[in-house]
């Protein structure tokens, strides 16, 4: 089966708790395990970038669902292609609050959030591409 990985950023419409955080990934993990969905979402200063691996039609299904969630805006897609590999095999979704500064690789994520918001280009990659080789070691 064939997999590809999407990669969107939005901002929140509020502040999110670190509980209301755990409830999006406890929801996304029961849902994701269902559908062969795996990936990471990564918050910070009010924005969201999420990576979803699985099959094209699941993803684009899935993002339209995700889309119509009332917490969050402004989503965009930044990267939406086939993968050799899923980079996320271990999570149906991880979560990365980084306004706790405790995550690994903290600097270089809260540039990819900050070049993704900006449509600014990292090096000569897109964030959603510095992002996937950031994980694929």
């Amino acid at each position: 089966m064939s997999v590809n990985q999407l990669v969107y950023v939005s901002q929140s419409t509020r502040k999110m708790s670190s509980e209301d955080l755990n409830e999006i990934q406890r929801s996304a993990k029961n849902n994701n395990q269902h559908i062969d969905v795996t990936g990471s979402l990564f918050y910070n200063g009010g924005w969201f970038l999420q990576v979803l691996e699985g099959p094209l039609e699941t993803l684009n299904a899935l993002y339209k669902k995700i889309e119509k969630d009332p917490r969050h805006k402004n989503s965009r897609i930044l990267y939406n292609e086939p993968a050799k590999f899923r980079t996320f095999t271990r999570w149906s979704m991880n979560m990365t609050n980084l306004e706790h500064r405790q995550a690994d690789k903290y600097d270089q994520l809260v540039e990819v959030i900050d070049a993704a918001k900006t449509d600014r280009k990292i090096g000569a990659s897109s964030p959603a591409v510095t992002l996937l080789k950031m994980f694929k070691d």
